[in-house]
């Protein structure tokens, strides 16, 4: 039987409280217009209370952080059971548009204003990049075949759906958290931060194997699509600290924030922690 409680008001505004110093900054001197704080505490940090208050977290493929390894997503919590997701990762485009992902060396000596800053400037770059590349190959296709009208009339229809696509801009979305249980009911064996996501879905732009056929084929693919995001916290004896440049990061594998140096790292929930659900 799935149990679940919930933040109260109360919770939270304990839960800030506790998380908060007094102007503290990070121990890298990315003081920005915001400055990061964390709980005083020698103790590992819990996913309750990491994601729990405002902060920023970055999701990456790679088992290390480097200054090269890439930043796939960048996650912006509220402090209120929300979270708002962008798309930062490197893709591949035709038509001689190009687009650079984010990588963890881009984020030194960034404050949490600064990386949402680039988080929202990346989002819409890759947007704008991925909408131009079909643009640019959609025209050189209708270049290339002056003597065949059927596929240039199709080619230009198609261009009318590449033109036409508008960027949204990521909202929050309430994020949970799933602890499941050991044999015994009594210990954590796992952690997942779960949230929708609405991500561009490139398939809808007249672009790539598209071209030659007829748009109405592609009418039902939407510009955005909603994925499910499941993303597991390994193990506590897989949290991780990596230096890049002057910058500390923090976190699960797979998921790091900035932190002060000589951070004690993080963990799991407990079954009984409220605000989770717990199988």
């Amino acid at each position: 039987m799935k149990r679940r409680a919930f933040f109260t008001a109360a919770a939270a505004c304990l839960l800030a409280v506790s998380i908060s110093g007094c102007g503290s900054t990070n121990g890298n001197d990315n003081a920005g217009d915001s400055a990061r704080s964390e709980p005083e505490t020698n103790e590992a940090i819990t996913a309750s209370t990491a994601f729990g208050h405002k902060s920023v977290w970055m999701q990456y493929g790679d088992d290390q952080i480097s200054k090269d390894t890439g930043v796939e997503r960048i996650l912006v919590f509220d402090g209120k059971g929300n979270v708002t997701v962008y798309d930062t990762e490197g893709i591949c485009l035709n038509g001689g548009t190009s687009y650079e992902g984010v990588t963890f060396g881009d984020l030194d000596g960034l404050s949490d204003d600064e990386i949402i800053d680039l988080a929202k400037e990346k989002d819409r770059e890759r947007f704008d990049a991925t909408k131009q590349s079909a643009i640019d190959e959609t025209n050189e296709d209708i270049e290339s075949f002056a003597g065949m009208p059927d596929h240039i009339k199709n080619a230009e229809e198609g261009q009318k759906v590449n033109e036409a696509a508008e960027y949204q801009e990521p909202k929050a979305v309430p994020f949970t958290l799933k602890l499941e249980t050991d044999g015994t009911g009594n210990s954590a064996a796992s952690e997942t931060l779960s949230f929708e996501h609405q991500s561009l879905n490139s398939s809808h732009f007249y672009s790539g194997s598209h071209i030659g056929s007829h748009p109405d084929r592609y009418a039902d693919e939407a510009l955005y699509k909603t994925e499910q995001v499941d993303i597991k916290l390994f193990s506590p004896t897989y949290s991780t600290t990596s230096i890049v440049y002057d910058t500390t990061f923090g976190g699960y594998s797979g998921l790091a924030t900035v932190v002060n140096e000589g951070h004690a790292g993080f963990t799991w929930d407990t079954p009984d922690t409220e605000g989770i659900e717990v199988d």
